[in-house]
């Protein structure tokens, strides 16, 4: 190892262009490693401690309080804020970072002479100029801190002292220190365990928003008409809800196979079958006998694999608009949770009926299906997640809700429509499709051992074993006789106190006991008579249906119901009601961008025109780097919980990708703006940076151009990775590249590794000509940070005239006979910064700044660049989308 580059590339005297030649003398000795070792294994206990305390007592989810707190920490070490004006030395001993930090730094340098070249001479040999000593002299200065007048080797101990104000023999006092924050946290948090018990006697509460006079009007009147007792309805037909195609659905000699490691398997194998409008038809088999599976070939949900047969819908063959046509209830009820019951049909209704239908309309049909499902005392509930919103059955109705809401005209597909219900729910939801099939609809639903009473209110069971090979399809019958004959002829007679629906289970081998009657009882279908009317019965319909062609469609290729701008009309405002009704999102946001700001205004208070404050001030700059990763950390989440629901909603062709991605950014945009403005305002004015308008209105647009980069960031992260889980594990390998000074300690935080984020290679924390080749020839310009830390740099500190304090000054002496501008006229003349005496003979005062511009001439940026910086931040913006 021979350069503490990570260390000493933003080094105490101000300058980050140079690198600091650093030799280890000794190699790394045992105690060295154990003290690394303890540190990195106590640090993380101790600050997940802090963090699991903060969650016990405020029962708050969010990392980006953790984020600020973190931040917090960090940015009081004296690493970052070592003046005490900015904060008095005895504050440390609250930060127990401060002493993980110190501990490192005096393991790592105790044992470590820096030698004192190169640029860190003064004066010294540029360009042409000759006259001075290569190696230091007794007329040269060493700029490093705590260095000695005429040694070339600054002893490690002494600079970190002088610079950071650690020292080696607090070493294994910090790390006990460390191990009392543990101990502390512990305890603290065994006992705001057992003094804040959040949530320990709640129950589910059901949220309703607000009532408008349009929904009091409507809710009026849906309890009047149940009031009334629904005179014109009843329990066997609805009529004016539906509105079928009178289309039979029918699918032939059905085959699906799928690629596996080694080959391919077959999870269908010559399937037949038919739906009628107005019959309900029951899917059961065994798990992993291909129930669902068999249901999204039929809906054409599935996107891999080869499907053999013919799917045909009135005699055609299913085209694009099919799926528009038909609905399908998932097994999971997936709604956003933000929506009201009578928004989530709405939007259903807006997207999905024909855009030619108009909205009054489409509400007056959603007021029926509301009334259908008997979901009045619930119309303008919450649906929310479970626990907090509607219940299971409720929820259950809500999904089957949407769907009809869609208006489909051709089929009602239902997956497990009675999974997770007690009785009597189940019942009810059956009921209400018995109602739907009453009115002409067509339905086929898979179900999950049944009931004997829930069971007859099916009209035709298609049975599958294991294989996806079907054993029976065909009506059940008034107490399953149908069914229950077909099974005695062969042998498997069932009892009479016995359950129907379970004993056929039992009897293909599908329960819990052994197979009964033949050992084949698919073959045994393929051989009855029942298979054979179900072929014949097939092609009666395709024959029905040939007599009567479909009248010529202009919409029959038409994937959308809606038009683009529709489509993004609605997506929108219903993911901005979404953010609204989620005041921890915006709250959180707006708080973290404030608190940070803030502190870090506070910290870096009034900014004067030293070293010291041109240094602060690219601190207080580079906090801008910060939110980033804080950003990210919300917008994954978000973005990936929206997403399950669009997976759910695309494939009933609801609305496009594009529109989703559009919809949750136009959402991001108020905050953004807000959040940008915030810290903008609490950062900017009290720091005491500069005050004119173009320049403060740089900066503006630059912190907004970061916040809008985020929130795009984040959501490419997030739509590239399957959950938040995967997302938070891939931030940290994404974020290295452009960070290196922020450690992450608890896997929530990973996300929040932030200080410099994108600063690695963005040319600060590496100056450009320091920085490898390789990186150097492309990571460099592709870095976002790049832009943003050079067009905030150069526009804060271009013209700012640097005046040194006294203990800056580097203090050489010339020889005698000579001035101070005598001897070091030329090097001056030759680089940057300027001597304060330039007439005195001894104890010459020399500056390394003069203007501010000198900083960042070694970074190789310039102030004429800035507005390219910032256009090229908006191009990361949009090139992510």
């Amino acid at each position: 190892m021979r350069l503490v580059n990570w260390l000493l590339s933003a080094d105490y005297d101000g300058r980050s262009s140079d690198l600091v030649q650093a030799t280890f003398l000794p190699v790394l000795s045992g105690q060295r490693a154990l003290c690394r070792t303890d540190y990195y294994r106590h640090s993380p206990v101790v600050h997940s401690g802090a963090f699991i305390l903060h969650h016990s007592v405020l029962h708050v989810r969010s990392g980006s309080y953790r984020g600020g707190i973190f931040y917090i920490l960090l940015i009081y070490i004296p690493y970052l804020s070592c003046d005490d004006r900015v904060l008095p030395p005895d504050r440390y001993c609250l930060n127990p970072l401060n002493y993980g930090f110190g501990a490192l730094m005096a393991n790592e340098f105790y044992r470590i002479d820096l030698q004192c070249v190169g640029t860190y001479i003064v004066p010294r040999n540029v360009g042409s100029i000759t006259k001075y000593p290569t190696e230091l002299g007794p007329n040269q200065a060493c700029t490093l801190a705590g260095a000695s007048p005429g040694q070339p080797l600054v002893d490690g101990d002494a600079y970190i002292w002088a610079g950071y104000q650690y020292r080696k023999d607090q070493i294994w006092r910090n790390f006990g220190i460390l191990v009392l924050f543990w101990v502390g946290f512990v305890v603290l948090q065994i006992i705001a365990m057992e003094k804040f018990q959040h949530g320990a006697n709640a129950r589910a509460v059901t949220i309703y928003a607000k009532e408008k006079k349009e929904n009091k009007e409507l809710n009026e009147r849906l309890h009047q008409r149940k009031a009334a007792g629904r005179k014109n309805e009843d329990d066997g037909a609805i009529s004016g809800t539906t509105t079928t195609s009178g289309k039979a659905f029918t699918w032939e000699n059905l085959d699906y196979t799928v690629p596996v490691p080694g080959g391919t398997r077959q999870l269908l194998n010559k399937v037949f079958g038919y739906v009628k409008p107005g019959t309900l038809t029951a899917l059961m088999g065994s798990s992993g006998a291909g129930k669902t599976t068999l249901l999204d070939v039929l809906a054409g949900r599935k996107t891999i694999g080869v499907i053999h047969g013919d799917v045909l819908i009135g005699g055609q063959p299913t085209g694009v608009a099919f799926q528009r046509g038909t609905a399908y209830c998932e097994q999971l009820d997936v709604h956003e949770s933000t929506a009201t019951v009578r928004e989530a049909l709405r939007f259903s209704a807006y997207l999905r009926q024909p855009y030619e239908v108009t909205k009054e309309e489409k509400d007056a049909y959603v007021e029926e299906v509301i009334a259908l499902l008997e979901m009045e005392d619930i119309a303008d509930a919450m649906i929310g997640q479970p626990g907090v919103g509607l219940g299971v059955e409720a929820r259950k109705r809500v999904t089957i809700g949407v769907e009809l809401a869609a208006k489909p005209q051709l089929l009602l597909f239902l997956d497990e429509p009675t999974s997770g219900l007690d009785g009597q729910s189940a019942y009810n939801i059956v009921r209400f499709l018995k109602k739907l099939a009453a009115a002409g609809q067509a339905i086929l639903c898979t179900i999950h051992q049944p009931n004997a009473l829930l069971f007859e209110q099916f009209d035709n069971l298609l049975l599958l074993q294991r294989g996806g090979e079907c054993v029976y399809f065909g009506p059940i019958g008034k107490d399953s006789q149908h069914l229950v004959r077909y099974l005695a002829e062969r042998g498997a007679e069932c009892p009479s106190d016995a359950n129907p629906a379970e004993y056929v289970l039992e009897a293909i081998g599908a329960g819990s006991r052994d197979r009964i009657g033949p050992t084949d009882w698919a073959e045994l279908w393929r051989q009855s008579a029942n298979f054979e009317q179900v072929k014949r019965e097939i092609q009666h319909i395709r024959a029905e249906a040939a007599q009567h062609p479909p009248e010529s469609d202009p919409k029959a290729d038409q994937e959308y119901a809606t038009p683009f701008f529709y489509q993004l009309k609605i997506v929108s405002e219903r993911t901005l009601t979404a953010f609204w009704r989620q005041p921890d999102y915006g709250f959180t946001r707006l708080f973290t961008h404030g608190a940070i700001a803030l502190i870090t205004s506070l910290t870096y208070l009034n900014l004067g025109n030293s070293t010291q404050d041109l240094q602060y001030r690219v601190f207080a700059i580079f906090q801008a780097s910060v939110m980033p990763a804080i950003i990210i950390s919300q917008v994954e989440p978000m973005f990936i919980l929206a997403r399950m629901i669009f997976t759910r909603e695309s494939s009933s062709r609801m609305y496009s990708q594009i529109v989703f991605a559009l919809g949750q950014l136009m959402a991001e945009v108020p905050y953004s703006i807000i959040c940008a403005v915030t810290y903008f305002l609490l950062l900017y004015y009290p720091a005491g940076f500069n005050t004119a308008s173009d320049r403060a209105g740089y900066h503006f647009f630059m912190i907004l151009a970061t916040e809008f980069f985020s929130v795009t960031l984040g959501q490419m992260l997030a739509a590239l990775t399957p959950s938040v889980y995967i997302a938070s594990l891939l931030n940290p390998f994404l974020l290295v590249v452009v960070s290196y000074n922020y450690l992450p300690f608890v896997y929530e935080d990973f996300k929040l590794t932030a200080y410099n984020q994108f600063s690695l290679f963005c040319g600060v924390s590496i100056p450009k000509p320091s920085m490898p080749a390789f990186w150097r020839a492309w990571l460099y310009q592709l870095d976002p940070f790049t832009r943003l830390i050079s067009g905030l740099v150069t526009t804060e500190l271009h013209g700012l005239p640097i005046i040194c304090t006294e203990n800056e000054f580097s203090v050489f002496q010339p020889p005698s006979g000579e001035s101070c501008l005598q001897w070091a006229g030329d090097f001056v003349n030759a680089t940057v910064g300027y001597l304060d005496n330039p007439d005195a003979t001894s104890d010459c005062r020399y500056c390394p700044y003069s203007l501010g511009d000198d900083f960042y001439a070694g970074l190789e940026i310039k102030f004429d660049d800035r507005w390219r910086e910032l256009a090229a931040s908006k191009f990361f913006r949009f090139a992510k989308r």
